[in-house]
């Protein structure tokens, strides 16, 4: 476990990158996506944090490399909240859309879970405590993709998961939409970038350079 800056953390590589944000409040702690492995989870209480307390898990996208453990996870704390974007949530609220999910990829089930709030705007704002989290709707590797902005400590922290694509038409990939929603982040000018499975980019700079990058790699 890694702290980015106070308050909010890495937990670590379990199918994806899944970071932590600790509200400093009744609201508890917030997961940026699950991973597939609830241990990795559990093993935040090394760190005196109580893995119970994770009241909140954001889904960045429907993929089951993101949301695996999410079934876990309700079962630790069953007043934990799931959110994602509506476009995704069919195929985090069912079974049967592995393709959609990359669960056929992987070889295993997924075990659904409800969503507490689908997202449908382009841009929408999560109060927790005296945090505010912007949620920006971001296609392209998935329709329903979004990432997430925290301030904080003076920097914007973007968790930006799985900029770096892949792009495939099982997942309903669009990469016209996916150019638009990278230019959005751009525009966002932030310091740090937590992304999917390359973990932690800074400064401003390279943050800029490295979603430049997959934009030129990634043309319609």
């Amino acid at each position: 476990m890694k702290k980015i800056v106070d308050g909010i953390y890495y937990i670590g590589l379990s199918g994806c990158q899944v970071y932590l944000i600790d509200t400093m409040a009744e609201n508890g702690l917030v997961l940026i996506d699950c991973g597939m492995d609830i241990d990795m989870i559990m093993d935040i209480s090394d760190e005196g944090f109580d893995p119970k307390q994770i009241n909140h898990c954001i889904i960045t996208h429907c993929h089951i490399d993101h949301i695996e453990a999410c079934y876990h996870l309700k079962e630790l704390n069953p007043d934990v909240k799931f959110y994602a974007h509506e476009a995704d949530a069919q195929a985090i609220e069912e079974q049967g859309h592995d393709q959609q999910t990359a669960a056929s990829w992987y070889g295993t089930k997924y075990n659904p879970v409800k969503l507490y709030k689908k997202f449908t705007k382009e841009i929408e704002t999560l109060n927790l405590g005296d945090l505010e989290l912007r949620i920006i709707h971001t296609p392209g590797h998935t329709p329903g993709s979004i990432s997430v902005l925290v301030e904080k400590a003076g920097k914007k922290i973007l968790f930006g998961q799985d900029i770096h694509g892949p792009f495939y038409e099982s997942f309903g990939s669009n990469l016209n939409e996916y150019q638009n929603s990278m230019q959005r982040l751009l525009d966002l000018e932030p310091d740090i970038l937590c992304e999917g499975h390359f973990g932690i980019i800074k400064p401003a700079d390279e943050v800029k350079r490295y979603i430049k990058n997959y934009m030129d790699s990634n043309k319609p």
